[in-house]
């Protein structure tokens, strides 16, 4: 049987890669150099990265130690070599969490390597010391004592609104307000009731944070132990995914078939996610315009027309697990293919992606990136993370150039970079629903759920015995 289903396999393979035309000429087999899958239709940051990385190989005399970008024609065509290939012992020498395969599964399967080992076992001057990074971050890539991916950035799960919208539906306005799914009955009473027009999360090509639907998710993903294969969805769950359910209708943006010029022309969000930040030097930089630019102007499509102006933003945990939760999400990390012989090469990249360079670089608080450049990622090294805090206190102007310091951040900053020193929480995906096991599983649950095809006992009881499936092929 064992001997079919790898036969099976072959042939499937052999079918993909004489239909790839798209893919580079180069292979796993055919080159020295570490190979790394990716398609244009992605937004795949690992491979601007990359091609960064590539570029230093380059001015360093260090070409041999370059990682191949081997390209698909599309998401779904990478997507099953890449399933196919880690099924039978094969894919790229790298892999991001940007790419389609069931980590936590894969993990269970040691189809990884253990960075622990590489990085302990390395002799050179530059070896790697990771209690320079933050350990609550790094430790997410740790299972059993062992390291299977190594977290590079990271963003927190925080939402920004407006106090005056808050007010009205006698939600509280302190700054770093712990949203919880405890008390978000109790927090959401008023505009339950009534919601006034107003929208819930938005859902829209103009916001890929958070929605309606990733908060169902992320409540979701906390009746799952991957790592000890054991799954709740019980009477608590149903309860909260009711409610998730209620604040969902209630959302304006629900309206598959409104158009979306008339949809911005009607209420602004009850959570304002152009607010929505987790680098403290951009939250601050964005609230510190000049008086003569309005928040309005700048932050609502044009066209917009509503009596409700911005007046001071809030900043939310978004839907924690409980009171001392604070969490965040890996937007970048790297694991090594537990098959490849390159062990070396991953660790010179490895140590360029932790580097004190590239840290700085992406989180902003480099030269190169001063004047609008930067991520609103934040950076694991500890060093370059305190340098996020330090300089959100710089004054620029609307091109970036520095003029100033100042004594006290914006009380939205203040909360964010409270929250950040918090965080004791980490989730692999940045995006849940672009998780394998969300895509395949928890989602189309999730939507027939919405739907009203199945009612919130019929959804727990699918979501139980199919995660259960999952876990166990």
């Amino acid at each position: 049987m064992k001997r079919a289903i790898c036969l099976l396999l072959s042939l499937l393979l052999s079918a993909l890669c004489a239909g790839c035309g798209a893919v580079g000429s180069g292979s796993k087999e055919d080159t020295s150099q570490l190979t790394y899958y990716y398609t244009e239709e992605y937004p795949d940051l690992m491979v601007e990265t990359i091609e960064r990385y590539n570029r230093w190989c380059n001015s360093h005399s260090t070409k041999e130690m370059k990682i191949e970008l081997i390209e698909f024609e599309d998401f779904r065509t990478m997507s099953e070599r890449l399933n196919i290939e880690v099924m039978s012992g094969g894919g790229p020498d790298l892999f991001s969490n940007y790419m389609d395969l069931p980590f936590e599964k894969l993990i269970e399967n040691g189809a990884f390597y253990d960075l622990n080992a590489l990085i302990e076992n390395d002799s050179s001057k530059d070896k790697l010391n990771l209690s320079l990074y933050n350990q609550t971050i790094m430790d997410a890539g740790v299972f059993d004592g062992k390291r299977y991916f190594i977290p590079t950035f990271y963003t927190v799960d925080t939402l920004t609104g407006e106090k005056n919208v808050f007010e009205k539906f006698n939600m509280p306005t302190e700054q770093g307000f712990h949203l919880t799914f405890e008390n978000m009955k109790e927090v959401f009473s008023d505009y339950l009731k009534d919601p006034d027009g107003y929208r819930f999360i938005s859902e829209d090509i103009w916001n890929s944070g958070v929605s309606a639907d990733t908060v169902a998710l992320k409540l979701i993903s906390l009746g799952i132990d991957f790592e000890t294969q054991t799954v709740s969805f019980d009477d608590s769950f149903k309860e909260k995914l009711e409610i998730l359910k209620m604040l969902r209708a209630q959302s304006k943006l629900s309206e598959e078939n409104t158009d979306i010029f008339e949809l911005y022309s009607e209420e602004p969000f009850l959570f304002n996610q152009f607010y929505a930040f987790s680098n403290p030097i951009w939250m601050e930089r964005i609230q510190s315009i000049p008086e003569e630019i309005s928040l309005e102007d700048l932050y609502l499509p044009d066209g917009v027309d509503s009596d409700d102006k911005i007046s001071e933003p809030v900043l939310y945990s978004c839907f924690e697990k409980d009171e001392d939760t604070y969490s965040a999400a890996v937007s970048d990390a790297v694991f090594v293919n537990a098959k490849t012989a390159k062990t070396q090469q991953a660790l010179e990249f490895i140590k360029y992606l932790l580097g004190e360079h590239l840290q700085n670089l992406y989180a902003g608080t480099d030269e190169e990136y001063w004047s609008g450049g930067g991520s609103d990622a934040l950076p694991v090294l500890s060093s370059a993370l305190e340098y996020c805090f330090r300089d959100a206190h710089i004054v620029t102007d609307l091109y970036g150039s520095k003029v100033g310091m100042k004594e006290e951040l914006n009380p939205t900053t203040k909360a964010l970079t409270e929250y950040i020193k918090k965080i004791n929480h980490v989730e692999l995906y940045n995006d849940l629903s672009r998780s394998n096991y969300n895509k395949n599983i928890a989602i189309p649950i999730l939507t027939d759920y919405w739907d009203g095809l199945i009612d919130v006992n019929k959804c727990a009881d699918r979501l139980s015995s199919a995660t259960k499936i999952y876990l166990m092929e």
